[in-house]
């Protein structure tokens, strides 16, 4: 691919947060592996809610190549909301960005309490080529790790 072609690619995909360099490929902005949270084709028209993190952690399994994995510990606004989670693909500083949101019907009002435990969700983040990697959970860094 030219430089020119490559730096107009890079000028239209900054929108969606691609870190872009001269002669470096260009990666899809998000991850597309099995994520049971991610983004649904009806969710443009639901509204969107911040999730409150009250715990997160990254493990690796031991197999080869490993794999890293998300855990966390949240709170949506409410019991009638959906978890959604977005994971960016590592840009040129190998940072993996998550971020985590709720999702409900618009006007449809909620009549549940909001729930006193934080809810639980796992999510297979896949395994990368070699490199140090860290990784970011709504700005905050959940950990690091090699691969």
């Amino acid at each position: 691919m030219s430089i020119l072609r490559q730096g107009l690619l890079c000028a239209l995909s900054a929108v969606v947060f691609t870190a872009c360099e001269p002669g470096v490929a260009l990666n899809p902005p998000v991850f597309t592996g099995d994520n049971p949270y991610a983004v649904q084709a009806g969710d443009a028209g639901l509204m969107r809610g911040e999730v409150q993190i009250d715990s997160a952690s990254l493990t690796l399994t031991k197999s080869q190549p490993p794999q890293a994995a998300l855990t966390l510990a949240y709170f949506q606004p409410t019991p009638c909301n959906n978890l959604r989670v977005e994971v960016s693909r590592p840009d040129a500083r190998s940072r993996i960005s998550v971020h985590a949101y709720a999702v409900a019907e618009k006007d449809k009002p909620c009549s549940l309490m909001a729930l006193r435990t934080p809810l639980q969700a796992s999510l297979n983040l896949g395994s990368f080529p070699t490199g140090h990697y860290s990784v970011w959970l709504n700005g905050v860094q959940v950990g690091e790790f090699d691969s």
